[in-house]
């Protein structure tokens, strides 16, 4: 079992700094070559944990978001444009390792709720999410916001009708990644930083402690995402490292808790469990200990290498030009997404870009684009 902890923290290390590389692609790669027993089990959630401490390398360098991180790179692009990018990433490790630890006492409490769950709670928190989330815009912008809000949602509605292999690749790096890339041509070079922290250590653990929270809620109501409980943690935090820290932490938070309902209710929230539960159905109290056990040796590892990964890939990039690093990029992501999906794939990238953009040149905060998903667990 050593072996496949050390593998599961390599893959979930290649995907988590790789662009566009997802870690459930990872899994399903390795699903298709490995043999269904607990060892695998074991291999693919360790590497599923370990993405989601290091995902937020590439997001923050370079702009190319996945569902659970499109939120964070928004400010953790300001924070880069300031020379702050490795501070972006010393806060997600840090949040990421604060989430376990807070998730570890709360379980006991989340494994009683998990059962009681019904599909109508998912629906009333997306409603009054949405609400507020168009509410809080100032004047005219209200109706921007709406404008916006109902845009992103028939474009999510729109692409449940198109063939598409990758439709959240599309989607999410239209809205949120090539904008940002767009605007930031007119940075034409960044610094890293040094990577400390610039907020108190109460803040860290009370945002990270909300950002728990809001992961355990979002494993628990599938139609409630990472995305939209980093949404509501925006509505609590006053600035870019707080809320840095909420969304860090809902990332792992929900991975693990969702480990936990898993475990008790068979119910799967993420792509690497659907994959658990079609090779490996039913975990014993043993197996789920051994889990738990090894998230906290995945997220002890992690920081001993991680923000020397994050360092070394951010000063690589030190220097170059930013206008042609985001050509480059912006040229990549059109290849990857034809690659995916073809034409399709290149005209969904297309239109979630201009309703991004229509965004900030409107003026209104680019969170209202989540309306892509929540419009549609509204009408469904």
């Amino acid at each position: 079992m050593l072996e496949e902890f050390f593998l599961g923290i390599l893959g979930g290390t290649l995907s988590g700094i790789t662009p566009a590389l997802h870690v459930n692609t990872l899994a399903t790669l390795l699903h298709d070559i490995s043999k269904a027993d607990f060892n695998f089990v074991f291999l693919i959630y360790i590497m599923g944990l370990t993405h989601t401490f290091l995902d937020a390398i590439p997001s923050t360098f370079l702009g190319i978001p996945e569902e659970e991180t499109s939120l964070s790179v928004l400010p953790a692009h300001r924070l880069v444009h300031q020379g702050k990018g490795l501070e972006v990433i010393n806060i997600a490790i840090t949040a990421s390792t604060l989430a376990l630890i807070f998730a570890l006492p709360l379980l006991p409490l989340y494994l009683k709720l998990a059962p009681l769950y019904k599909p109508e709670f998912g629906k009333l928190f997306v409603l009054i999410l949405s609400l507020f989330l168009i509410l809080t815009e100032r004047g005219i912008k209200k109706i921007h916001a709406l404008l916006i809000f109902m845009l992103s949602g028939a474009l999510g509605l729109m692409v449940d009708a198109l063939p598409l292999k990758e439709p959240y690749f599309h989607i999410f790096v239209g809205l949120f990644g090539v904008p940002a890339l767009i605007v930031g041509m007119e940075n034409r070079k960044f610094e890293v930083g040094e990577g400390e922290i610039e907020i108190s250590r109460w803040r860290i653990l009370k945002f990270s402690f909300l950002g728990t929270l809001l992961g355990a809620l979002a494993s628990l109501l599938p139609t409630f995402t990472s995305s939209q409980a980093a949404l509501m943690g925006s509505f609590l935090s006053k600035d870019e490292r707080s809320f840095l820290t909420i969304a860090f932490s809902v990332n792992t938070a929900n991975y693990f808790f969702s480990m936990g309902n898993f475990y008790l209710t068979g119910r799967t929230r993420n792509g690497i469990l659907a994959l658990i539960r079609e090779s490996y159905p039913i975990l014993s109290e043993r197996e789920f200990l051994i889990l738990i056990f090894g998230s906290f040796c995945a997220a002890a590892l992690i920081n001993l290498y991680g923000l020397s990964l994050g360092r070394g890939i951010g000063k690589a990039l030190t220097g170059v030009d930013y206008r042609k690093l985001n050509i480059s990029i912006l040229s990549a992501v059109f290849m990857l997404s034809f690659y995916f999906d073809g034409i399709f794939g290149i005209l969904t990238l297309i239109a979630a870009a201009s309703v991004g953009y229509t965004a900030i040149e409107l003026g209104v905060k680019r969170t209202n684009c989540m309306g892509v998903l929540m419009l549609r667990i509204l009408i469904n």
